[in-house]
């Protein structure tokens, strides 16, 4: 995923979560600067509080490598957090990257995407609302 996909999809949410524009565009500012690690900050406060989007983009860096370490098992639970709450670019990174996991990894990553259920989308969604 390069910068550019980062942007557009972040210039396409933006306005539709006028309460989280300020940490938004700070994440957008670390990102042209080519700061991934500030950026990888401000956008995992808003992936744990529920926002599928920015759950996409921190699955993103992850499996990109970019701000963090490069680890697949943490991008597949973060698009898998963002798929149990019916947003399709979760769904194809989730589908993506089971074609290249592991049974042991996506073994670990469903037991990790169930704890940060319970963590990141619980207390911000209804149970009707996700689903794993």
């Amino acid at each position: 995923m390069d910068r550019w996909f980062l942007f557009l999809l972040l210039a396409l949410v933006f306005p539709l979560y006028p309460a989280i524009a300020t940490d938004s565009a700070v994440g957008r500012a670390h990102l042209e600067r080519g700061n991934y690690v500030a950026a990888y900050r401000e956008f995992m406060g808003l992936a744990e509080r529920g926002y599928p989007v920015y759950q996409n983009v921190i699955a993103g860096m992850h499996a990109e490598g970019k701000g963090v370490p490069r680890d697949l098992v943490l991008a597949h639970v973060w698009y898998s957090l963002s798929a149990a709450q019916g947003d399709t670019e979760g769904v194809a990174g989730k589908e993506r990257l089971e074609k290249t996991l592991t049974d042991d990894q996506l073994m670990t990553s469903r037991r990790l995407a169930r704890e940060y259920a319970e963590r990141y989308l619980a207390p911000y969604r209804t149970s009707g609302d996700w689903q794993l």
